[in-house]
């Protein structure tokens, strides 16, 4: 037999444990909130995968569950900005804590009872006050780590949602066994507990970072304040780069409802792939393998000169991922696979690279303006997306194919503007 496989594996365990090497030099907020995305990014993984099936098993119109979405981008508009001042004025981890828990926990208990439409909407409004952390949470996350350690700490938090992809066929397993409703209601009760453990590992392992200790001091002792909402929005627009970045962070938050919302219909509806409910749980977990590993070899290592390369190719095989569904035939499980793992590079695209990117970005502009820009670049993402859900809704009514189509389009956009960084 050849030695070759054992020697690949060899290099790749060494890659692993270089990896795993590099998180001493992660600030402690870092190291906390990756150990706490291992138990919540599993069952919430599950939780985005079936939520629009689960409203439509309760008789929920693809209209209705796109206004849902709708309503979620509505409430992150405004709610990012509050919880950026609040932030820089109370502390990072006091803000976070307070709104986290609530609107997570919320959110799960109406979920998990949910039976009519005005319940749905009411989890919803609790879902959408966590909105209020979401710059807080990523500030939290990168400060007082340096930059070069940053892909590290990006790449082991998607890794963990996308393990939680592969484990998707348990959730799926708990739909087969249960049928949808109360299966899934299932996996909203198990995100209800691990959300109230997760709440309490915040409260007692957290710390106010250095610039957060900073900001939340007097102002005599905090000279270098970042300025108002105005002043933060002049350093974007003045900084090339992180401008074009706050450009594509705001086209892929179009994307994502249109795909995330609407894909798990199109596997399922009869009009599209036809795909029994609990098999289409193996699309992500075969596109979360390759992910992994792009997640685990390659992204942590990419230096500064590579983002832009990695980011171009991951939008180029996004784009070929949503053409090639929905091209695919009716019942054509193969290339819905397929499917899925070039539009796996997508995500990683968005949620891992192109933060990395943004992440440096803010250094090299105002790292004191950094809760404020997060809070901001949440902001315009639902200011310019919140339609997106609706229409999407109205798209798919005229053909299921529409939303991928739409979507696409912005990728298109996204590796023109990627080529102009």
């Amino acid at each position: 037999m050849s030695p070759m496989p054992g020697f690949l594996i060899v290099i790749l365990m060494e890659r692993v444990t270089r990896n795993f090497a590099n998180a001493k030099h992660w600030g402690r907020n870092a190291k906390v909130f990756v150990l706490t995305e291992v138990a919540w990014g599993i069952p919430f993984s599950w939780f985005f995968f079936y939520q629009a099936i689960f409203m439509r098993s309760l008789g929920m119109s693809e209209v209705f569950i796109g206004f849902s979405m709708m309503l979620l981008l509505i409430l992150q508009i405004f709610l990012p900005i509050l919880g950026g001042s609040l932030a820089d004025k109370f502390g990072r981890k006091r803000v976070l804590v307070v709104f986290d828990t609530v609107g997570w926990i919320g959110a799960m208990v109406m979920w998990l009872v949910a039976r009519e439409p005005w319940q749905i909407v009411v989890a919803i409004l609790f879902q959408g006050l966590t909105a209020t952390i979401l710059g807080v949470w990523e500030t939290l996350l990168v400060e007082d780590t340096e930059p070069a350690y940053r892909a590290g700490i990006y790449s082991f938090i998607q890794a963990i949602y996308i393990f939680g992809g592969i484990l998707t066929p348990i959730a799926g397993a708990a739909i087969f066994l249960y049928g949808i409703e109360q299966g899934c209601r299932y996996l909203f009760l198990t995100a209800l507990l691990v959300t109230a453990a997760v709440s309490t590992i915040y409260q007692i392992y957290l710390r106010e970072s250095k610039i957060g200790k900073i900001l939340s001091s007097s102002e005599e002792e905090s000279p270098k304040a970042s300025g108002g909402y105005t002043q933060t929005l002049k350093t974007v627009t003045r900084h090339r780069k992180l401008l074009m970045l706050f450009g594509l962070t705001i086209i892929g938050a179009i994307q994502n409802p249109l795909v995330n919302t609407y894909k798990p219909l199109y596997l399922t509806d009869s009009k599209a792939l036809a795909l029994d409910e609990g098999v289409i749980s193996i699309i992500p977990m075969a596109s979360s393998i390759s992910s992994l590993i792009a997640l685990s070899f390659i992204v942590p290592r990419l230096k500064n000169g590579h983002i832009e390369k990695a980011l171009l190719f991951s939008y180029v095989c996004g784009f070929f991922g949503l053409i090639t569904l929905v091209m695919a035939p009716r019942g054509s499980l193969v290339l819905a696979i397929l499917s899925g793992i070039l539009d796996s590079a997508r995500v990683i695209a968005v949620t891992s690279i192109l933060r990395v990117f943004f992440a440096n970005a803010i250094d090299e502009a105002n790292p004191f303006a950094r809760a404020k820009i997060m809070s901001l670049i949440t902001t315009f993402s639902a200011l310019v997306s919140w339609p997106a859900p609706l229409l999407g809704g109205y798209l798919y009514a005229v053909s299921p194919t529409l939303p991928f189509v739409l979507a696409a389009t912005f990728l298109v956009l996204s590796i023109s503007l990627t080529l102009k960084i």
